[in-house]
C-alpha cells in the first residue's frame, strides 16, 4: 500500500527546513561565506531558486536561520510563559536550558557564533540580520526582568536594559570558550556557577 502523498503545505515546509537545515550545516563547518544560494540549494537536494521563493533572498534565509535556532533554544520558557513565570525564575531557566541544550548539540550555537563574529565586518546584510537577532534577546530578557521587578522576584534597582546586555555576555562568552576549548573546562560547572552568581545577583 502506497505511503500518503504530502500536500503542497506538507512539501513547502520540508523543503523550507531542508534549506535551512543545509545552511546551518555549511555554516557550522565552512563559515558564512562558502553559504551561497547555489550551494544552499544544492546542500539541500531542493530545486532552483526555492531560496528566493520561501525566504526572499539570502538575507531572510539568514533571519530564518536565527529564528529557528532561537526557538530551539528558548522554547521552554516560552512555553511556560503564558502560566505567568516569574520573572527570575524565566531567567534562570533560560540561562540553564541554554547552556544545557549548548552541552547536548552545540552546533546551533556554533552557527550563531560564526555568523555573529563575521557580521562585523564588511557584510552589512549579515550584520542587520545578526543585530536584529541579537535586540531581539535584549528584549526578551529585559521583558523577564521588569517582570521581575514587578512581581518581586527581581530586586528594584536593577536596571533592565543593562541587565540585559550583561545575560547576552554571559551566553556568548561561555559559548565562544566551550566551543575553541570544549575539554578545558567543565560545563555543567559553568552553568550552574553562572546560574547562581545571575539569580544572586538579581534576588531582592
Amino acid at each position: 500500500m502506497a505511503g500518503r502523498q504530502l500536500t503542497q503545505g506538507e512539501r513547502s515546509d520540508a523543503s523550507k527546513r531542508a534549506l535551512v537545515d543545509a545552511t546551518m550545516r555549511i555554516i557550522a563547518d565552512e563559515g558564512y561565506r562558502s553559504t551561497t544560494v547555489a550551494r544552499i540549494q544544492e546542500e539541500a537536494g531542493v530545486s532552483r531558486g526555492l531560496v528566493g521563493y520561501h525566504f526572499g533572498s539570502k538575507q531572510g534565509l539568514m533571519e530564518a536561520v536565527l529564528t529557528t535556532i532561537r526557538d530551539s533554544y528558548v522554547s521552554q520558557v516560552l512555553r511556560r510563559k503564558e502560566q505567568d513565570l516569574p520573572g527570575l525564575e524565566a531567567i534562570e531557566l533560560m540561562l540553564d536550558s541554554y547552556l544545557s541544550r549548548l552541552g547536548r548539540d552545540p552546533v546551533p550555537a556554533k552557527v550563531v557564533l560564526v555568523l555573529a563574529l563575521e557580521s562585523v565586518g564588511d557584510l552589512a546584510e549579515l550584520r542587520q540580520a545578526m543585530a536584529t537577532r541579537l535586540a531581539e534577546m535584549r528584549a526578551e530578557f529585559e521583558e523577564w526582568i521588569v517582570r521581575g521587578i514587578e512581581d518581586g522576584t527581581v530586586r528594584a534597582d536593577a536596571d533592565p536594559a543593562g541587565t540585559a546586555v550583561y545575560l547576552g555576555g554571559i551566553l556568548r562568552g561561555i559559548t565562544l570558550q566551550f566551543l575553541v576549548d570544549p575539554d578545558g573546562f567543565d560545563l555543567d560547572e559553568a552553568r550552574r556557577a553562572a546560574v547562581s552568581s545571575v539569580v544572586n545577583g538579581l534576588r531582592p
